[in-house]
């Protein structure tokens, strides 16, 4: 296994219920628990003033920990604040996205359980894949495309389909236990996606990130 924690951020952060002074100090303890390799910024902030103040103080904590830093959807901001790229919740944002951060910043795509999507924006240039069995299949007009998602693999099956299909990497985006992050990893999850696993632990977040991280190893 050679998976690396890819690390959520809880929502509330933005939204304004979880202040940042609360959350910082919970912040740097998951950073200095042990490796990883991408922070997102999750949710969505009820002000541009309010996404600036929780990216100018996340953003400078990952970035010197050489840990990528993003944030959602928002890929105007991600370049004017400094983050190293954006994770996308939609493909079809996914070319304008990469036209307005250039090569070198990160975009990457959710797409769901869609394999049609996954190919598309894989092959035009994703940096990485997420798949989310949380996610629905969209409505989908074609019949052939229809008959190809909806016939395709779910779960574990379609991280390791991608791998044996595809080159860019993929991440795991299911909100999952400590218990079963092992399982994605086997998998062929590149990366792993954890939230409440590492915020809610009953000791503290970087004992969490210890026991992900001994998990995948």
């Amino acid at each position: 296994m050679n998976s690396e924690i890819y690390l959520l951020t809880p929502p509330e952060v933005l939204s304004g219920e979880f202040s940042i002074d609360q959350f910082k100090p919970l912040f740097v303890q998951a950073l200095d628990g042990g490796t990883i390799a991408c922070v997102l910024l999750c949710g969505t902030a009820n002000s541009e003033a309010a996404l600036k103040e929780v990216v100018s103080v996340l953003r400078p904590l990952t970035q010197e920990r050489d840990i990528a830093f993003l944030i959602e959807d928002d890929f105007k901001s991600a370049a004017s604040l400094g983050c190293d790229g954006v994770h996308l919740t939609s493909a079809a944002s996914f070319q304008e996205a990469r036209e307005h951060l250039g090569q070198d910043s990160i975009v990457g795509v959710d797409c769901g359980v869609s394999r049609h999507d996954a190919i598309l924006v894989g092959e035009a240039g994703a940096d990485y894949i997420a798949f989310n069995n949380r996610r629905p299949l969209p409505e989908i007009d074609d019949p052939d495309v229809r008959t190809f998602e909806e016939d395709g693999p779910r779960g574990l099956e379609l991280l390791t389909w991608w791998q044996t299909m595809m080159t860019p990497p993929c991440v795991a985006m299911d909100d999952i236990s400590i218990d079963d992050v092992s399982s994605q990893a086997e998998a062929g999850a590149d990366f792993i996606a954890v939230q409440s696993v590492v915020w809610q632990h009953p000791a503290d977040p970087a004992i969490a990130i210890a026991e992900i991280n001994e998990a995948i190893a």
